[in-house]
């Protein structure tokens, strides 16, 4: 074992990507902001619930699908905690 701690080569792409969703996300969340403005007020107030009760079941199912894909690839590589376990020495 290494006694410095290198990143995995995949870490800089993984980055790259959420920041690219994080940009995208702020770039989204200021289109919602100028369509809400020209709403009429009573509308505006009627689908704020409706929208953020639907953003909130579609981020638990992303990640609970997120999780399951990552779950899935450590399984496949046994490369999880609890494969390793097994494999180490007293």
């Amino acid at each position: 074992m290494q006694p410095q701690f290198r990143f995995p080569r995949c870490t800089v792409f993984l980055m790259f990507v959420i920041l690219a969703g994080v940009v995208l996300a702020i770039h989204k969340a200021q289109n919602i902001v100028q369509m809400k403005e020209s709403l009429p007020p009573a509308t505006a107030t009627a689908w704020g619930p409706m929208l953020w009760g639907l953003v909130f079941a579609l981020g638990l199912v992303l990640a609970a699908i997120a999780a399951a894909v990552v779950w899935g690839i450590l399984h496949a590589l046994q490369r999880s905690g609890v494969h390793r376990l097994h494999k180490v020495s007293s």
